[in-house]
């Protein structure tokens, strides 16, 4: 419990009472980091239902982009913008095209370079669309990618850890890329697929007056857990490209591999249920 505590406290920006640091704990929790996705998703839900109360006399039109920003920006907020920082820093690194030695100099300096501003630009232009499209397709369907896009993202961070060595000697993500093996990621998945089917279940069954055809909840399932599995091959195929470029991963790299990997859940939970629903 208190691993899950610190990571709570260490990876978003939720008031926590104050505890001891532990940096062994913290790292081992790494396993346990689907269920701060979960706490997040219901914190986006949360205030995605106010802001809906909030704007009720708008036309569809002009709620749907003030919703979206709310999610967006409830996300930046809870999380301090952790891992946005590691995507730009990623992005400035990586596609500066040096050494090894010189990315990972690049991606150490605080400073905002032009590729990672551009990769920022991107992510919300393209986040903002994918969840536009998700409300304008099924609200129901948002509704599930909002409590489980964060727990999803998250759980390629936990595979990413245990997919490659950490690139530095030292550093803020070193005590989880140590700690987290196979069977964090084996913890991981399970949370994330129980967590994912109790949703489904949930919302699906709310459609029906919990009458849900077993059939269709089966078939639904499976989609989610295909999506689950292509995002975990992404995750993996991500940590080993990153690991030929700067011979490791990095808390830089985890933080966009996080924010990455919610943009091709969102387009995926858009794209592939077509293929089979």
């Amino acid at each position: 419990m208190k691993g899950f505590l610190l990571l709570l406290s260490f990876m978003t920006r939720i008031p926590m009472p104050k505890i001891d640091y532990d940096e062994e704990k913290l790292g081992k929790s790494m396993k346990l980091f689907p269920l701060v996705g979960v706490v997040i998703g219901f914190i986006l839900l949360f205030f995605s239902i106010v802001f809906s109360y909030v704007l009720s006399n708008l036309s569809f039109s002009a709620f749907l982009p003030i919703i979206i920003l709310v999610v967006i920006l409830t996300d930046l907020i809870s999380t301090g913008a952790l891992h946005l920082d590691g995507l730009a820093d990623t992005f400035d690194g990586i596609f500066s095209y040096r050494s090894k030695h010189k990315m990972l100099e690049i991606m150490k300096d605080s400073r905002l370079g032009s590729n990672g501003a551009l990769a920022l630009i991107l992510y919300f232009l393209i986040k903002f669309v994918l969840l536009y499209s998700l409300l304008m397709e099924d609200q129901g369907e948002t509704v599930f990618a909002v409590l489980t896009y964060p727990v999803v993202a998250r759980l390629c961070s936990v595979i990413s850890c245990a997919s490659a060595p950490y690139a530095r000697g030292s550093g803020m993500g070193k005590t989880f890329v140590d700690n987290t093996k196979t069977s964090g990621v084996v913890i991981a998945t399970l949370i994330t697929v129980v967590y994912s089917g109790a949703v489904l279940f949930y919302m699906m069954g709310s459609q029906f007056n919990y009458f849900l055809p077993l059939d269709l909840f089966m078939k639904s399932f499976g989609v989610n857990l295909l999506i689950i599995a292509i995002l975990g091959l992404f995750a993996f195929s991500f940590s080993k490209l990153i690991e030929r470029k700067i011979g490791g991963i990095t808390g830089d790299t985890l933080g966009a591999l996080l924010e990455i990997s919610s943009l091709v859940y969102l387009f995926l939970i858009i794209v592939v249920p077509t293929f089979f629903l």
